[in-house]
């Protein structure tokens, strides 16, 4: 039920944000990560071209992304190979998409994920902060690895504009595989999900404070954070995600 409902507000919060572009203030932000993404390259002329979508899941993202951004090519990363299918067959139509079955992380080879009944909770931590509030039992499947680094040096890609990462507690995992990018300051735009500000004993990822931590040394500046969600029934839960910008040197 609470899954149903969370589609019904993501819904509801979609109609929202496109009705506060007209009527928020021209300086506000907070309302919609991509409308603060496209601002703040617009002020910095700095063109949005490539993204990545990481955790692509069956599409959502990859489908709001290309509207946003009509000039940019979107590679979307799914590595549970059913979900990855829905996520080609839903968005592959695009000239603008390449989909891509693997996860991103500090490894290369095959590991273990842990798929759910509900594919937007799969994770490559069995103690996903998700899975231990909900207490959510999961199967153990193998998937593919890369690093976002190493993808990148096999594709010949110099920049990414914007990279988006929805990955259930492993965001900071798929961060720490792209440390080159981030020293070679060719990532402008990152827009991670959290669900605490502190990390928690006993669970793997979703804390805030530890991006801000990794990334402030790369130059980049926490922008906003977006609230998807809040469950108030029993302990409270809530999932949000946070955008940080890489601002022009000066």
């Amino acid at each position: 039920m609470n899954f149903f409902r969370s589609r019904i507000v993501k819904s509801v919060k979609w109609l929202l944000e496109r009705l506060g572009r007209v009527l928020a203030p021209s300086n506000q932000f907070g309302i919609n990560p991509f409308a603060d993404v496209r601002r703040l390259a617009s002020t910095w002329n700095n063109p949005i071209k490539t993204i990545f979508d990481v955790g692509a899941n069956d599409g959502e993202t990859a489908l709001a992304v290309l509207e946003e951004f009509p000039e940019a090519r979107v590679l979307s990363f799914e590595p549970h190979p059913s979900t990855f299918a829905k996520l080609v067959a839903r968005v592959g139509g695009s000239p603008r998409f390449r989909g891509f079955n693997l996860a991103l992380g500090t490894d290369i080879g095959e590991v273990e994920m842990i798929e759910y009944d509900e594919s937007k909770t799969n994770s490559l931590t069995p103690n996903s902060r998700f899975a231990k509030r909900f207490k959510t039992q999961g199967r153990s499947i193998r998937v593919k690895e890369t690093t976002l680094d190493t993808f990148c040096s096999e594709n010949l890609i110099d920049r990414i504009d914007l990279l988006k990462i929805d990955t259930e507690g492993f965001d900071l995992v798929v961060l720490q595989g792209c440390s080159s990018m981030l020293q070679k300051e060719s990532i402008r735009f990152i827009l991670v999900e959290f669900n605490d500000l502190q990390p928690r004993e006993g669970v793997f990822g979703g804390a805030l404070l530890p991006f801000e931590n990794m990334l402030s040394p790369f130059g980049f500046r926490f922008v906003a954070s977006y609230n998807d969600y809040i469950n108030t029934q029993g302990e409270m839960f809530f999932v949000s995600n946070a955008l940080f910008c890489l601002p022009p040197h000066n």
